[in-house]
């Protein structure tokens, strides 16, 4: 997969890819270099040109109701700073192994801390 990084800015990293799309991740000093490629992976252009949905028609129309998302935003930005804080599964594992679960675990009740769940 081709992408250029185009800017850091504290915190974000934007990356360009080869189709001139763009996203901006999240670092942190716990990301690793597979994790950020993960990332560049998960957010990357989708190459299914045609995915096969039964349920969506082209021309149905459809009213959707507001919903207060209010509290989901507020629960979706912590929860967001703390999956990128623990890193990949297999960044958690390789730390879990070089350093001991209990570091492990003191590291995770400092993501918690730094990234406090709403109340």
């Amino acid at each position: 997969m081709d992408y250029k990084i185009t800017a850091r800015d504290g915190s974000k990293a934007t990356v360009e890819y080869s189709d001139g799309s763009h996203a901006e991740l999240d670092i942190n000093s716990t990301t690793t270099k597979s994790h950020f490629e993960q990332m560049v992976k998960d957010f990357a252009p989708k190459t299914d040109a045609d995915v096969s949905v039964d349920w969506l028609t082209v021309g149905d129309k459809t009213i959707v109701e507001a919903e207060d998302t209010s509290e989901e935003s507020v629960v979706a930005g912590w929860l967001m700073k703390r999956l990128t804080a623990y890193g990949t599964h297999s960044t958690q594992l390789e730390f879990i192994t070089e350093n001991g679960l209990d570091a492990w675990q003191t590291k995770v009740a400092q993501i918690k801390s730094d990234n406090p769940k709403p109340s």
